[in-house]
């Protein structure tokens, strides 16, 4: 029998990291302004860019027959039109042609070989070009920006100077409040009105944007499923997930003279915290968004890929898209992109970085700088020139000329990541080191009662009907995290965190109801493949986590031989800001609303402040040597002494699998160059057994090195 309610087994979760987005006025659209009230609406028009919007194309293999009509497979009718691909069909679209379509046609019902006009078709045609009327639509899903923030880039005079965010009468930031299909509403208002030139150019800043999905398009013509973000990145072998759940912060007031009872109450701000999971580790990919930055080994330099262009443009920090000298027909969605720049830049804050740089190896003494190598994912091309689009803003600046490499699954050209035959080939190490910021990130989590995709469920409330809730919480960041182990577990890692957001799909509340997000199902159609694995994080082989077995410890240059657990802390500092947004905001919000309130009482910024560290090591003591070096405040510092001799290194290595090299194994290695032991009790045991010592250890900061087949975390 059909389940009635929802079950936690048909549940899904999967995330991204959070990206910008640029478009450019004249390029990618034209933009034309209009405001009224405190809002102005930015509407597009002349889409050229089908990257970022749902343009028009045509199809030069369409047939009709308009006497004894064609076979969609399953009738004959002269409204059928058959044709190679259907895959960019819609229902809703409009159609039109030089000859044999009516005026006003549009596109009714389509399959794999056919789609149906809603009128007759008038001449019979072979291989005849067609266009179709997409719309024109933002390849975003309706509302999902409502909270972004956007800035201007001014080109030409439409564009008014106290608009820009870095003028003197400027320095205006806005918040979009709502975009739908070739519409996005920011405020507070504009100065300026009306069409902006080439150049001018719209930029969404990253936080609380998630990443675009170029295959995404609108489902207001009642197709189901059709709009998406492409957050589809495998979160891990989680054991137990806390979403941030929505919470209205209530005010309530009483009043002298009205009794005793609350007189008036008003709803304040929303908050999304308390968030949390714990993963098995398979991978060391979290401890990013734990410590915020990650670049990769110049090892990959030798790794020669046949797709190498350069960057056309110097990139600057923050920056989503860069254009390169070539993005040909292999340079597709889901590829990866490294730029290879051998300049070093500093990893560490609390001292010069006189060190030396890390090259890449695992056995590295001494290194405060590394080359400043970054991988994006390529969420998409332009259709207009060879920019491409990132998963992540760039962390580090890179010169024009900057050679690159692609790296594209399956393809061996490219010299991609491999699992053949249960063997690694290709694999990645990454480092991982705390800095200035953390990158934020967003969760799609989607709830069902039968086991069905998105667009296979009716929405009539009946035994077929899946009612399926899907929220995408935005702007998320770590706020504090603690990994461990054992002798008798894997290494988990407890993550917490907070959301500024949560966007809602509310379709099926609409007077017509339709699902319109289409949910990532991670093993059913996101990672179905083994190919596809490797693309979310989750390749064949690799989904088994470190286990404590796997593990050597070494404190200040001893190898620790008997431990029994241990524990690393950290705290992020984060803070959730809520801010007066200087404009006036719906005072209701209705059922339909995917955001409440325009988001306008949500957290608006979340801020990094300090960060901390601790660690505790339990271990068997057969000598006091970390009492000694406790009770006489010994420091422990690499920068100090200049060897490497006195650090913790804490390592993981799983068992190779297959045929799989040596040097090709998945790793782990934590490092904690300065610290101090502030705890190491020697107490006698009441069962009379073994002596153990707690040690507590205060690390100045943690890097971490990881190798696994993971291009970029």
């Amino acid at each position: 029998m059909p389940s009635t309610v929802y079950k936690g087994d048909i549940a899904e979760v999967t995330f991204a990291p959070e990206t910008g987005l640029v478009i450019r006025g004249g390029t990618d659209a034209v933009m034309t302004l209009a405001t009224s009230d405190d809002i102005t609406t930015i509407t597009f028009s002349a889409e050229a860019n089908s990257a970022l919007f749902h343009k028009d194309f045509t199809n030069a293999t369409c047939d009709t027959n308009h006497t004894s009509g064609l076979s969609n497979g399953v009738t004959t009718s002269v409204r059928h039109i058959t044709m190679a691909d259907t895959s960019l069909i819609q229902v809703g679209m409009g159609v039109s042609g030089v000859s044999g379509i009516p005026v006003g046609a549009t596109v009714v019902a389509v399959n794999a070989v056919a789609f149906t006009l809603s009128a007759d078709t008038t001449a019979t045609l072979t291989n005849t070009t067609l266009t179709f009327d997409a719309g024109g639509e933002l390849r975003y899903p309706k509302n999902m920006l409502v909270g972004s923030q956007v800035i201007w880039e001014k080109a030409t005079s439409a564009l008014d100077d106290s608009d820009l965010p870095n003028s003197g009468s400027g320095g205006k930031i806005f918040t979009i409040v709502e975009n739908s299909g070739t519409t996005i509403k920011i405020t507070p208002a504009m100065t300026s009105n009306g069409v902006l030139g080439t150049g001018d150019n719209l930029h969404i800043l990253p936080y609380k944007t998630p990443p675009i999905d170029v295959d995404s398009s609108s489902a207001i013509s009642g197709t189901p499923a059709t709009e998406s973000c492409k957050i589809d990145q495998f979160l891990g072998i989680a054991s137990a997930i806390t979403l941030p759940e929505t919470k209205i912060d209530l005010k309530r007031y009483h009043v002298v003279g009205l009794g005793r009872d609350t007189s008036v109450q008003v709803p304040g701000k929303i908050i999304t915290e308390g968030g949390s999971f714990e993963v098995n580790m398979h991978t060391a990919r979290w401890l990013k968004y734990c410590l915020g930055n990650e670049l990769m080994s110049k090892a990959q330099f030798t790794l020669d890929s046949d797709l190498t262009p350069t960057l056309t443009n110097a990139t600057s920090v923050g920056q989503s898209n860069i254009v390169v000298s070539a993005a040909g027909a292999d340079v597709v969605p889901g590829t990866y992109i490294e730029i290879h720049d051998s300049a070093t830049v500093p990893i560490v804050s609390d001292h010069e970085p006189d060190g030396g740089e890390w090259l890449g190896n695992f056995n590295d003494a001494k290194f405060d700088t590394a080359a400043a190598v970054e991988v994006r994912r390529i969420l998409g091309v332009s259709s207009v020139d060879n920019t491409l689009y990132l998963d992540e803003p760039l962390k580090y600046a890179h010169a024009a000329g900057t050679t690159c490499e692609i790296r594209k699954f399956g393809d061996a050209d490219t010299n991609p990541v491999t699992i053949s035959s249960n063997t690694i080939t290709n694999p990645i190490t990454h480092l991982l080191f705390s800095r200035s910021t953390l990158p934020s990130f967003c969760l799609e989590v989607s709830q069902r009662r039968r086991d069905l995709d998105s667009d296979a469920s009716t929405t009539d409330g009946l035994v077929g009907d899946t009612k399926e809730l899907t929220r995408v919480y935005r702007g998320c960041k770590v706020t504090d995290f603690s990994m461990t182990t054992d002798n008798d577990a894997a290494v988990r890692l407890s993550v917490n965190f907070n959301s500024a957001l949560c966007y809602t799909d509310t379709g099926r509340l609409e007077a017509t109801p339709l699902t319109r997000y289409g949910a990532h199902r991670m093993f059913d159609d996101t990672a179905n493949t083994d190919l596809k694995r490797l693309e979310s994080g989750i390749g064949v082989g690799t989904q088994k986590p470190f286990m404590f077995y796997n593990g050597s410890i070494q404190l200040g240059g001893v190898q620790v031989a008997q431990i029994f657990s241990f524990t690393l802390n950290g705290t992020t500092g984060m803070v959730g800001h809520h801010t007066i947004a200087g404009s006036s905001q719906a005072a209701a919000s209705t059922a339909t609303d995917q955001v409440p309130f325009a988001g306008s009482r949500n957290v608006s910024l979340m801020v990094e402040g300090q960060t901390t560290y601790d660690m505790t090591i339990e271990i068997a003591v057969d000598d006091p040597v970390f009492f000694h070096k406790m009770r006489t405040g010994t420091e422990f510092s690499t920068n100090t002494d200049g060897t490497g001799a006195n650090r913790v290194l804490i390592e993981f290595e799983k068992n190779l699998i297959g045929s799989t090299a040596a040097d090709k194994s998945e790793k782990m290695l934590l490092i904690v160059d300065d610290f101090y032991i502030v705890e190491a009790p020697i107490q006698i045991p009441e069962d009379k057994g073994i002596v153990k010592s707690t040690l507590r250890i205060m690390p100045k900061a943690v890097k971490v090195i990881a190798r696994d087949t993971l291009h970029k975390y």
